[in-house]
């Protein structure tokens, strides 16, 4: 089959495919991510490629699959600047006491958590870290990865659910926005310090960071609110605003991949100094053509780079990670929701709601194998972690929901 032919053929599947089967059997239970992730694996090397060999590499031969890069760091750079748009820091401001807490254990808990099983699986698996990366930056960006919840995709089970107002909905969406920013500012210090070859390099490189994040804020956010806002009230997007932005954006992951970081946190930058009064009528131009159509090919990216064999270490990966993912979620968000009188199962549905990691976990998954951090196994096993705390967050809240008498989701 001729490459375009051949390339048409696999868009025509990695678009519509995973939809397909969501509407059939799984709005209900998953969200459409998890569908996504899971058509990406089955269709990779892990079962395609182990059961039917020949065919697999008939199916995706290198030279069509290296048509998609540019489609795939384009969704990926378009994501983070769509998480940047959804981070507003008035998700967290004025909550109080026991909020702050209970927002920060979520991602610290899990965040020590997870840099544990990372210390363990040095020890355990030979080779799980990448090659010339120091036990220390596995150790963290393992950590990072395990502390993740994913916001749009929570955001899009608690709509499902009807959460959005009560308690619980509030609770995990702070919570979810306050682990947002927590998680880039860590990427970025650990791509910042593990970039350069000595500490010397990689204080130029986080100096350097720190500086193009000082410009961001100071000098072109405020431009961007005299062009986006007039006399109070915000303009409306037209196509010469999208593509302004556009730019905008690319420039910034740019920036930030040349300074040595990763061209994504240039993005969620960008996204993030949006004035928040147009933030939603730049989403609506923007989000569903990016997860309908730019996304699922990473999606499928990420199936093909996964190959998951337990004799590898994947397995230990997989195994280690998911623990620590979902009993330091749980516990980090069950103690304190207990304490402010809230019943253990409205606790324990919260704990199984921040536990969702969604397409943040595989946007931090790929940087931290593209810098070298993960192995191949190591992304392998965190690939499925992702896709299984993902999968049980919906249907593990419902559980304790349903058990619960004062706070249940409306069928």
């Amino acid at each position: 089959m001729a490459p375009v032919a051949l390339f048409l053929l696999h868009a025509a599947a990695v678009i519509g495919l995973p939809y397909i089967l969501w509407s059939i059997g799984g709005r209900r239970w998953m969200p459409l991510v998890v569908v996504q992730i899971l058509v990406g694996l089955l269709l990779g090397p892990t079962v395609l490629g182990t059961l039917a060999p020949e065919f697999w590499s008939v199916l995706f031969p290198p030279r069509v699959l290296d048509s998609w890069n540019g489609l795939v760091w384009l969704g990926v750079t378009y994501f983070a600047f769509a998480t940047g748009l959804h981070f507003d820091v008035t998700e967290f401001q004025g909550r109080g006491r026991a909020f702050a807490i209970t927002s920060t254990a979520t991602f610290a808990v899990p965040t020590a958590a997870g840099c544990v099983a990372g210390g363990l699986l040095l020890w355990l698996v030979p080779g799980v870290a990448g090659e010339g990366t120091s036990p220390w930056a596995f150790a963290l960006g393992v950590g990072i990865a395990v502390g993740v919840t994913a916001l749009p995709v929570l955001a899009a089970i608690l709509r499902e659910m009807n959460l959005q107002t009560p308690w619980l909905g509030n609770e995990a969406l702070g919570c979810a926005a306050v682990n947002d920013a927590a998680l880039w500012i860590a990427i970025a210090i650990l791509l910042a310090i593990s970039a350069g070859e000595d500490w010397w390099q990689a204080g130029l490189v986080l100096c350097g960071s720190l500086a193009y994040g000082a410009a961001l804020w100071f000098v072109v956010r405020p431009m961007l609110a005299a062009y986006l806002v007039r006399s109070g009230s915000p303009v409306e997007i037209t196509e010469r605003h999208v593509v302004f932005l556009s730019v905008g954006v690319l420039l910034s992951a740019l920036i930030t991949e040349n300074l040595g970081l990763h061209a994504l946190v240039g993005g969620f930058a960008f996204g993030a100094i949006i004035p928040k009064a147009v933030a939603r009528q730049v989403l609506d131009r923007v989000e569903a053509f990016l997860m309908a159509v730019l996304l699922p090919f990473f999606f499928m990216s990420t199936g093909l780079k996964t190959n998951f064999v337990w004799a590898s270490g994947a397995g230990l990966v997989f195994a280690l990670t998911t623990i620590a993912s979902l009993s330091s979620k749980m516990l980090a968000a069950a103690l304190p929701a207990r304490l402010q009188g809230q019943s253990w199962n409205r606790a324990l549905a919260l704990g199984a709601l921040v536990s969702c990691k969604g397409l943040m976990e595989l946007v931090v998954l790929t940087m931290l194998l593209e810098r070298g951090i993960l192995s191949p196994s190591a992304f392998s096993g965190m690939v499925l972690m992702a896709l299984v705390t993902t999968a049980l967050a919906r249907p593990l809240a419902g559980f304790f929901l349903g058990r619960d008498t004062r706070e249940s989701p409306r069928r």
